[in-house]
């Protein structure tokens, strides 16, 4: 099973550092994760975030690197689809002009939101966001395969119009949304829709279950372009030329998101019953914020180590059946982050693409010639 490889960004500033000179530096991260093989590009959506995350408008940085980029292809991670953050229409003609843009590279990827510091900034009420999602999808569907379409919901409701430009892709790019709890997955699978999982740093029977309840419930969507299901998984990195250099630049950065990423789970599932599975597992919540064992062995969240060390720890991953990695970069320099879009597309992404193509050690390969060499006439 031939797995791509994906370069996640939210646009993740230093303290100290120019935010300005940090989107130009994730341009630059962009463009040579192509040139190492990376398949897709996936940038966040995030709302007046705090700690450095700044990633507020990925989809005009996808208009640049539409003329940037050449093959890797460009996912948002997530458009957030509550209707004060975007209306689905604009969506829809947003994905159809960046499609068009990129030459059929863009695919469409939804979530609901995560932070209240983004929800109560833009008036958005949690115990709507996941019907106004799933609504909002079904919408831009129909504006995408129907000439002129029209539509009535509850969140939205159109007259007969018509979508313009419509997507390059046919029917339409893929889609998908991100999921992290057992609703959604199925949700996903019902709707013939590809997903990006993730457990919430909860551990790998709870990541089993979630891909297990998208399979399941998998049906495909006669008029999408998916025919099988696909899965897709964020992960975090960390990697060096050895095990000790990827701990020393990584543990603590990673400790850092992981505990701040996790500090706001319990209080947004107070908000909502939408959201009440996120307070669950709260012991494992509580490890992954400061337990560096539990975070690389446990949490089925997070790879760190020697492109060696990182290959082992992938293999676990692909065994869940997935699709997609993709790697979250990061939490640290720029040039850091460019020595890791090097060493993941010089070890990593060859060895799980193309290993005939990877230069093995030289007594090894002699060892094999001569096992298989005829053995000599006897005398």
């Amino acid at each position: 099973m031939s797995i791509n490889f994906g370069f996640w960004s939210e646009q993740e500033t230093q303290v100290g550092q120019s935010y300005a000179r940090r989107l130009h530096e994730l341009v630059d991260e962009a463009v040579l994760a192509e040139k190492m093989g990376f398949d897709l590009v996936s940038l966040s959506e995030q709302h007046l975030a705090l700690g450095g995350i700044s990633s507020s408008a990925p989809e005009v940085v996808y208009g640049h690197l539409a003329a940037k980029t050449s093959r890797i292809r460009l996912r948002p991670s997530v458009v957030l689809m509550p209707k004060n953050f975007n209306h689905a229409l604009r969506t829809a003609e947003r994905a159809a002009v960046t499609d068009i843009l990129s030459n059929g590279r863009y695919e469409l990827y939804c979530g609901r939101a995560n932070t209240t510091i983004a929800m109560r900034g833009f008036n958005v009420d949690p115990s709507e966001t996941q019907e106004q999602m799933e609504e909002g999808m079904d919408l831009i569907r129909e504006a995408f395969t129907n000439d002129v379409f029209t539509f009535k919901g509850k969140h939205y409701q159109v007259p007969p119009r018509m979508l313009v430009p419509k997507p390059l892709q046919k029917p339409y790019p893929t889609m998908g949304i991100a999921a992290t709890s057992e609703r959604s997955h199925a949700w996903a699978g019902e709707q013939g829709l590809a997903v990006m999982s993730h457990s919430l740093y909860k551990g790998w029977d709870v990541q089993s279950k979630l891909i297990e309840a998208y399979k399941s419930n998998w049906r495909r969507d006669p008029k999408g372009p998916l025919d099988k299901p696909r899965i897709g998984m964020p992960l975090f990195i960390g990697i060096g030329n050895t095990d000790q250099e990827a701990y020393d630049t990584y543990s603590q950065p990673l400790k850092h998101y992981a505990r701040i990423s996790t500090s706001g789970y319990p209080k947004l599932a107070q908000l909502s019953k939408d959201y009440a599975y996120m307070a669950e597992g709260a012991e494992a919540l509580q490890r992954a914020a400061g337990d560096w064992d539990y975070l690389v062995n446990e949490s089925a969240s997070l790879v760190c180590g020697s492109p060696d060390t990182v290959i082992r720890q992938l293999e676990r991953y692909i065994d869940l059946g997935i699709d997609e990695i993709l790697f979250h970069l990061d939490s640290v320099p720029h040039a850091e982050i460019m020595k890791a879009i090097d060493l993941i597309g010089r070890h990593v992404i060859p060895y799980f693409k193309d290993r005939n193509n990877v230069v093995r050690d030289y007594d090894d390969v002699l060892e094999q010639i001569r096992s298989m060499r005829e053995p000599a006439a006897a005398a």
